[in-house]
């Protein structure tokens, strides 16, 4: 079935595992995944460009491709969204920084956001991501599937059977793991937030704010 990669003593198959929808789809092939791969102009490799079906942010023809893996329950990506990445939207707007949030669910209820929140495009996937993340403290301690769906929905504006036609996609489960799988194995992510910037990994030491001076000192490189 899905390639599961264990990670810290425990085995993902257990956070993954959800109940299938009746409106679940045929899933894809690893093959057709890696088929959809479409670079940016920073393209490099992996890490520095988007799948063909992923939403971002910024212009394709960006010098800088920023990718941030992350947990919609994580309390570090919540931080990274309220301190470092509102200093990313001068660039975004410039043309100069494309951002990439990828998701990497450390549990279930990450999971089951995360999948939500595949079914929106454009601006309605980046105001649900804004949603989770502020009201983080809400819902991340999870609940019963029905409380889940009620509480996840109300933030990514879907009713409450789209969120369930979401989630029980059998499509989504397999892109969001195996792009999981891909992090892991190809790009040794091991935890969120992790941030690329054209395939470099990134690690403030000082906090977030840091994010800025490191785009502007790649800008004046360009």
């Amino acid at each position: 079935m899905f390639n599961f990669v264990a990670r810290s003593g425990f085995a993902l198959a257990a956070i993954f595992t959800v109940a299938t929808a009746s409106q679940a789809q045929d899933a894809t092939t690893p093959e057709a995944e890696a088929a959809t791969y479409v670079p940016l102009a920073s393209d490099g490799g992996l890490g520095t460009g988007v799948y063909e079906n992923e939403t971002y942010k910024g212009s394709p023809d960006a010098p800088i491709v920023l990718i941030e893996y992350a947990s919609l329950t994580c309390p570090h990506c919540a931080a990274f969204h309220r301190e470092g990445y509102p200093l990313l939207k001068p660039f975004i707007e410039a043309g100069q920084l494309a951002y990439v949030h990828r998701d990497f669910p450390l549990d279930g209820v990450a999971y089951r956001a995360a999948l939500a929140a595949r079914c929106l495009q454009g601006e309605a996937y980046f105001a649900a991501i804004e949603a989770l993340y502020e009201n983080q403290r809400d819902w991340r301690g999870g609940g019963s599937e029905d409380e889940l769906a009620v509480e996840i929905s109300s933030l990514t504006g879907q009713s409450v059977d789209e969120y369930k036609a979401c989630v029980g996609d059998q499509t989504n489960q397999q892109t969001i793991i195996e792009r999981y799988n891909t992090a892991v194995e190809d790009l040794g992510v091991d935890g969120t937030p992790r941030i690329f910037i054209n395939g470099d990994p990134f690690s403030p030491r000082g906090g977030w704010t840091e994010i800025e001076a490191e785009i502007e000192r790649r800008v004046s490189r360009l």
